[in-house]
């Protein structure tokens, strides 16, 4: 038996974190991990997705392509973040543990389990920080004993902790598809893993994962089809958003159906048909399962520490990350708490780490950035309008109610009820990310735990909306770019900026502010101040805080009229009279300019007299 300050179950973007974190500040710790470290954000999702995304936009051939997705994820070799790890003073442990009873944890090795550890079987060689010779040395001794008395290759392990931090992150779920398990068909991992490129695929989910492969295959050559049982892809979102991805996934050549779930799956001589509860069937070679994931909490014993947890279910924390009624010591982080995004993972794991080592510090939601990285891109933070069907106040040319209407067609129109809701009272909002945790840092101890929306009392919001087609941007008239569109939220009893969805260019890249300004609670009145440089994306934004703040009301519209202005070419630029008079005045002659000559105090000819006295019929405040 080896006793830890900190035994981590799960080594992924959180568990790795937080082990990092806790034992640069001297805590002796313990990560129990069966797949690869890193997790599969760096191999098998995020990473291999963006860089497939790339290559496409690139114009790289899939065997290029191929080549650069597997020099990113370093050929799905894991050796070089778990050295990075035993440099850091943390035992690495390749196997499962499960949770004997409160403060033990008992690990089932894999082959070869104890290779990333600190001390290797035997009890010598091996990287042992200074001062922790005793857990290592009892760990490897323990690890020697069989599981079970006759002898079996299965060697078990005991640990004792201190601090206990889930985060064994999130597994796919298969839909419920008769003959599913008779085709062939991808995980999403496998369909970023894999070197084939199917000549027909189908894509069954309209999420995040669903279109961005979708992408990278049509670009490819596949004949992709994209499955979505929804109305519209992308049904968390505002609807707008999934219209206009919807329109850029058909521009490269995929085939969307949307409204109708796959009920039926049978394999064929070239591959499988599926069938829709439409009636229509689609053949293809390969099936791709991007249709949803759970928390991976099955079999680690949480019954011991009081909790009952259904499949799907997420573990519910407080502010702090603690899981709720296990008596304050045990933490979660990262897909397990019910966010799926690997920053929130990140940010959990630094909550957690910051509480193990005594520095209070709780978590806030309300700004967590949920990106689609095709081409639009997608990014959304904050709270979003529930739907067309719900109250709320828009401003702006174009806007509409909850943003339901879209600005790139009306491909898959509709409400969607793929999200959940919070309480409503005409003005729910979408729960964004399904965190379940306590009420408030001080109900870590509570056997009961809320589960409200993300975003901070989402539910009690009344959001007036602005938006602003990127094509009326200097920056987009540049680009030709006629698909893009920026919706933002303000509470209208505050008047700070609770939300935003932008579907655009890179579009992560200049919405970094509206992050900042949805954490930091900045008015928009002072958003609205902000000057954005010239030609960028960032004056949709300065337009649209504009119109939220009211700085473009009636008044601005009188102003405009008295002058009689109007709009230069296609940007909406308003132009005063009188520089418009200024810009087309002409050069006044010499001969129209009547002032006597005057005596220069040196010798000249007569040309050059004249070249100095002619007069240029430009006022002195001419830009020119």
């Amino acid at each position: 038996m080896a006793a830890f300050d900190v035994v981590v179950l799960g080594g992924g973007t959180a568990g790795v974190h937080v082990a990092t974190e806790v034992a640069g500040g001297g805590k002796t710790v313990a990560l129990v991990e069966a797949g690869l470290i890193g997790g599969e954000s760096a191999y098998l999702a995020c990473l291999p997705s963006n860089s497939l995304l790339l290559s496409a936009a690139r114009g790289e051939p899939w065997e290029d392509a191929v080549a650069r997705r597997t020099e990113v994820t370093g050929g799905l070799d894991d050796s070089a973040p778990a050295q990075r790890l035993r440099r850091a003073g943390v035992q690495v442990i390749r196997g499962t543990g499960r949770i004997t009873a409160p403060g033990t944890v008992a690990v089932k090795l894999l082959p070869g389990g104890l290779g990333g550890a600190v001390l290797p079987p035997g009890g010598s060689g091996g990287m042992v920080p200074p001062g922790r010779e005793g857990a290592s040395r009892a760990l490897a001794q323990d690890a020697d004993q069989p599981a079970a008395a006759g002898g079996t290759a299965s060697r078990v392990m005991t640990l004792t902790y201190s601090d206990l931090v889930i985060a064994t992150g999130c597994e796919p779920v298969a839909p419920p598809i008769e003959g599913l398990s008779d085709i062939p068909a991808w995980t999403t991992a496998q369909g970023l893993s894999s070197r084939d490129l199917p000549r027909r695929l189908i894509v069954l989910g309209g999420g995040p994962a669903g279109c961005e492969l979708t992408q990278v295959y049509a670009s490819f050559g596949s004949q992709v089809t994209l499955v979505e049982a929804e109305p519209r892809l992308l049904p968390g979102e505002p609807a707008f958003a999934g219209e206009i991805l919807a329109v850029a996934l058909r521009r490269a050549g995929a085939e969307i159906r949307l409204g109708s779930r796959a009920t039926k799956a049978e394999r064929t001589a070239d591959g499988l048909t599926l069938a829709l509860e439409d009636g229509t069937q689609i053949d293809a070679a390969r099936l791709l399962l991007a249709s949803g994931r759970r928390p991976r909490l099955g079999g680690l014993g949480l019954d011991v520490l009081g909790l009952e947890v259904t499949p799907g279910m997420a573990l519910p924390t407080t502010t702090r990350c603690v899981v709720a009624g296990t008596g304050g010591r045990v933490w979660a982080a990262g897909d397990v708490t019910g966010t799926t995004h690997t920053h929130a993972s990140h940010y959990q794991a630094s909550v957690v780490a910051a509480n193990i080592l005594g520095r209070h510090r709780e978590a806030d939601y309300s700004a967590i950035p949920r990106c689609v990285f095709t081409t639009p891109s997608v990014f959304a933070v904050g709270a979003v309008p529930g739907g067309a069907e719900e109250s709320a106040e828009s401003t702006g040319a174009g806007s509409t109610p909850g943003g339901s209407a879209g600005a790139g067609g009306s491909a898959g129109a509709g409400d969607g009820n793929g999200a959940e809701h919070g309480p409503g009272n005409g003005a729910r909002t979408r729960r964004m990310l399904r965190i379940a945790r306590a009420p408030s840092a001080e109900a870590a101890d509570a056997a009961e735990a809320e589960a409200p929306p993300a975003a901070q009392s989402a539910a009690a919001l009344r959001l007036v909306t602005a938006r602003v087609r990127l094509g009326d941007t200097a920056r987009g008239y540049l680009g030709q770019d006629d698909l893009g569109c920026l919706e933002l939220y303000a509470d209208a009893g505050t008047g700070v900026l609770a939300g935003a969805v932008a579907v655009g260019p890179d579009a992560a890249s200049w919405m970094g502010e509206v992050t900042l300004a949805i954490r930091a609670k900045i008015p928009v009145a002072v958003l609205a101040d902000v000057v954005h440089a010239f030609p960028t994306y960032g004056e949709a934004l300065q337009t649209a805080l504009r119109e939220l703040a009211g700085t473009a009301g009636s008044a601005a519209r009188a102003d405009q009229q008295e002058k009689r202005t109007g709009t230069l070419s296609e940007l909406d630029m308003e132009t005063p009279e009188g520089d418009a008079i200024e810009q087309h005045q002409e050069v006044i002659a010499d001969e129209a300019v009547a002032s006597a000559r005057r005596e220069v105090p040196f010798d000249v000819n007569e040309a050059d007299a004249a070249e100095q006295e002619r007069a240029v019929g430009f006022d002195d405040d001419d830009y020119r």
